[in-house]
């Protein structure tokens, strides 16, 4: 009688034990990298939101604006929702009045951000941000602050100063959702 090929029951059983375990182990760990990339890759867009129109306020001598916009054209200045997960703008506020008329030109336009999680502004931050000519913020400072499932320990934000400068802050002690 002739043995067959392939794996026993016991094998297979066992096999299926130890991919179980790995798993159990491996995805949550694979989780929360994905949280982590996300919420990495949406403020460092978001800063480089920032940091372009500071320069370009500063190269082209005229107050620029950074505005929540979900159609990528117009600004969302309602003061009801500092969301800034539905996008924004980055235009040429020739006018200074941190709305975007039909002649005033836009530099980048960022569509929104994906995923369950918050994007909000306080204070200053709330609706808008614009730089002056000299690339000093238009207002006085404000935070941007990210938050996902994961809650206040997890918290980010970035920090804009009245100098114009930004900054990366991830204390969960003093961010909150």
């Amino acid at each position: 009688m002739s043995k067959g090929n392939g794996f026993s029951l016991v094998e297979v059983i066992a096999t299926m034990a130890i991919a179980a375990i790995v798993l159990s182990v491996g995805v949550p760990s694979f989780q929360s990298y994905i949280q982590n990339n996300r919420q990495t890759t949406a403020i460092n867009e978001l800063a480089t939101a920032l940091q372009l129109a500071r320069n370009s306020a500063v190269s082209r001598r005229v107050q620029v604006t950074v505005c929540k916009s979900p159609d990528g054209n117009n600004c969302v200045v309602d003061g009801n929702t500092s969301d800034w997960t539905q996008g924004w703008i980055i235009f040429a506020d020739t006018n200074n009045d941190n709305i975007r008329d039909a002649d005033e030109d836009i530099l980048r336009v960022h569509g929104p951000i994906q995923g369950n999680v918050t994007i909000s502004g306080g204070g200053n931050t709330s609706d808008s941000i614009s730089f002056s000519p000299n690339g000093l913020l238009a207002s006085l400072n404000g935070t941007i602050t990210y938050c996902d499932s994961r809650g206040d320990n997890y918290a980010s934000a970035l920090v804009v100063s009245r100098t114009g400068r930004v900054r990366f802050e991830n204390d969960g002690d003093n961010l909150t959702c």
